[in-house]
């Protein structure tokens, strides 16, 4: 099997996490427009152009993507960990404390 129920609960579990410390860096940057995705496919919409941001996080060691000009797209791996979140949204935070 490909996926079985024990991933899928650790999909719904670490994506509720994500989630909310997504929101956590909406409620503190302005900029942030919506938080929005399924699962850990997961879309941050920024009110500015967020190639920068992307090139910026890439030299931190995240990876993640931009779609439509100002949408910051993170699709992890589905065995990601809490811990593993947690690590990304702090080099997100960082970053985003430049703007």
């Amino acid at each position: 099997k490909l996926i079985n129920k024990k991933m899928l609960l650790n999909v719904k579990s670490v994506s509720q996490h994500f989630f909310k410390k997504l929101n956590d860096l909406k409620n503190k940057y302005s900029f942030i427009k919506e938080v929005r995705g399924v699962g850990l496919m997961i879309g941050i919409e920024l009110s500015f152009d967020a190639k920068e941001v992307v090139e910026k996080c890439l030299e931190e060691g995240l990876v993640i993507s931009v779609v439509q000009n100002n949408v910051l797209r993170f699709l992890p791996p589905l065995i990601i960990n809490k811990k593993d979140v947690t690590e990304c949204v702090k080099i997100l935070d960082k970053v985003l404390g430049e703007y």
